[in-house]
């Protein structure tokens, strides 16, 4: 078969198969053992009911099969809604089935015993080396007193977990909770593994996160109103895809310790205590995309602490009291085709953040910076460099923000082809050194819109026609740079220096003052074939006679031939060239008002005038 083919159905099943995951129960893609009373223990004492064995139990099961002192209770039989007033916990393998009558389930809801009058008077769900499956159910705590879900999570509440672990022997002992169209609501608080929904895996060793998981996901439900909306340590694999998940007291969607490939897509994330999305401790792998993550009481997206080769893109981070994306001591990962907009600051990078691309996303609207970076005040985890270096920002719209882009304590970043412009300021270098910013637009920009460097800032601007700068102190400077030789132009007359592969100038306090200065790149290229010449344009007509002049001179290598070329003339017009009391020719101005010639006769030093006039 030809391989095309095969591709295209393989494709085809690949798509099926991602369908059937998103559409189908847990439970329904594998076989299961069916739960008997064997299986079921009840410790009255612990008031805890164990399942254990590799068998699948549902809560109709636990009240027919376990001991009739079990407090579980069908308190709705017409619309299936349970009450369970004991803590479950999953043994060897055993799975807890809690699905609705429209998926072939015994369950329509399921409120958790949470009392908040007293201390600890609340129940849990655990899988310890086990699998909990929860699809098309409405899952809360109960107040009894109340009845009425636990608002206040001060005295503990109700929480649902899995957690792996591997044994003495060295066998991973896995565990796995699956949740699907379900509404789950007011349960967790601030303690270990208690959040709320959350998976983990029992370790601190690096070394056994690499051998044993934890897996599962959330996929088109809604999580609110817990303390964490969802919190994995070493998840693997696990999707969040298609859900609502606001109003939760800290975090909205945080996986944490080395949780790795993990998908987190298409979600709605808002309102939340602190950030939308936390991704935590060296996770890698990570997959952000298609998210709306707004109104949320810190970052929208936030990539914290050596979290590596991840994509953050297509997502939609608006409104948020601090970044829309931010990036904290974490390196080689992908921001792109992001919309980051009113919130305080578009994205910030920090503590040694590097190597990551920013590219084509649109950072605007915000109250403080588009772009922000700073050394902060913790260290990085595993690295010497607390400034933020070797990130690459390309092709991003800065616009409408306080101030376009702000560098703080940042080096050998490189800043290409981005649109800043309509910013109340626009590019603030404080403590930075050796960021190249090449190609940018800034269009737009009112007077206050210039390149300003303070505080030993030295910085390169490349390839950018037409800018304001300002040098503020006198340790910082600039140095302009024109990859094709072009001259820089600028009302200080400071001179261009060109060289065989580009020209340049630098620019620092005792040159420029401390005025904003205008430079524009002009129509006149010198390209000597060794060494060093330095030129000043004294005049450029653009109309009238066209008659431009500069002064060219030679600072290394006097025997140099420089090749010129002039624009901006009068195409068709013949043109008179001299160099001092030299006669170089004449020369007709081609379609585009361009002429060329190559010059070589200078002396060591010699300050040459060159004039350039009609016929």
């Amino acid at each position: 078969m030809n391989k095309h083919i095969i591709k295209i159905i393989s494709s085809a099943l690949s798509m099926t198969l991602l369908s059937i995951i998103v559409l189908t129960p847990f439970s329904t893609l594998a076989v299961y053992n069916p739960c008997t009373s064997s299986n079921i223990r009840w410790s009255a004492s612990s008031n805890r009911v164990y399942i254990f064995g590799d068998v699948t139990c549902t809560l109709t099961d636990i009240k027919s099969l376990g001991s009739k002192y079990i407090p579980l209770e069908l308190v709705d039989s017409a619309n299936k809604i349970w009450l369970l007033k004991a803590n479950i916990i999953l043994q060897n393998g055993a799975t807890l089935k809690i699905h609705s009558e429209k998926f072939e389930g015994d369950t329509n809801g399921l409120r958790l015993k949470s009392n908040n009058a007293n201390l600890n008077d609340y129940i849990s769900i655990s899988a310890d080396w086990g699998n909990i499956d929860i699809f098309g159910v409405k899952i809360t705590s109960w107040d009894e007193l109340s009845q009425s879900p636990d608002v206040d999570y001060s005295n503990g509440r109700a929480f649902i977990r899995v957690r792996s672990r591997l044994d003495d022997n060295g066998i991973a002992l896995e565990s796995r909770m699956d949740i699907a169209r379900s509404d789950i609501s007011y349960l967790g608080f601030n303690a270990s593994e208690s959040y709320g929904l959350s998976w983990k895996v029992l370790t601190n060793s690096l070394a056994i996160f690499d051998l044993t998981n934890v897996y599962g996901g959330i996929i088109n439900s809604r999580i609110h109103n817990n303390f964490f909306g969802a919190y994995t340590y070493g998840g693997q694999n696990m999707k969040f895809t298609g859900n609502e998940v606001s109003e939760n007291i800290w975090y909205g969607l945080d996986p944490h310790d080395d949780s790795d490939y993990l998908v987190i897509s298409d979600n709605y994330v808002h309102r939340n205590g602190k950030h939308g999305i936390i991704c935590s401790k060296r996770c890698d792998n990570i997959t952000i995309s298609n998210n709306r993550s707004n109104y949320n009481n810190g970052n929208g997206i936030f990539l914290h602490r050596e979290v590596t080769d991840s994509i953050i893109e297509n997502n939609t981070t608006e409104y948020n009291s601090d970044s829309g994306i931010a990036i904290f001591d974490s390196y080689d990962n992908i921001i792109r085709n992001n919309i980051s907009k009113y919130n305080e600051k578009g994205i910030r990078l920090s503590v040694g953040s590097s190597n990551n691309i920013i590219e084509n996303n649109d950072f605007s609207n915000n109250s403080k910076y588009g772009i922000y970076t700073y050394e902060g005040n913790d260290l990085p985890a595993n690295q010497t460099e607390k400034f933020v270096n070797l990130n690459t920002f390309r092709n991003n719209t800065i616009t409408y923000n306080a101030m376009g882009i702000r560098f703080n304590q940042a080096k050998n970043n490189f800043i290409e082809g981005n649109n800043i412009f309509e910013n109340q300021r626009n590019i603030y270098n404080y403590d930075t050194s050796n960021n190249i910013f090449l190609a940018n637009i800034t269009n737009g920009n009112n007077i206050t819109n210039y390149h300003y460097e303070r505080y030993n800032s030295k910085n390169i601007i490349k390839d950018t026609d037409n800018f304001f700068l300002k040098i503020f102190d006198d340790l910082s400077e600039t140095t302009i740079i024109n990859s094709q030789n072009y001259i820089i132009q600028n009302i200080k007359k400071i001179a261009t220096d060109f060289y065989p592969d580009k020209s340049s100038l630098t620019v620092n306090k005792i040159k420029a003052g401390a005025s904003i200065i205008n430079y524009e790149k002009m129509n006149l290229m010198l390209k000597p074939t060794t060494g060093k010449l330095s030129a000043i344009i004294t005049k450029w007509n653009k109309d009238g006679d066209f008659g431009k002049s500069w002064t060219e001179q030679t600072i290394s290598s006097p025997d140099m031939a420089v090749a010129h070329l002039v624009g901006d003339l009068n195409p068709g017009f013949t043109y008179n060239v001299t160099a001092g009391l030299n006669s170089v020719g004449d020369f007709i101005a081609n379609s585009s008002g361009v002429i060329t010639f190559t010059y070589n006769l200078y002396n060591s030093s010699e300050n040459i005038l060159f004039n350039v006039l009609p016929k």
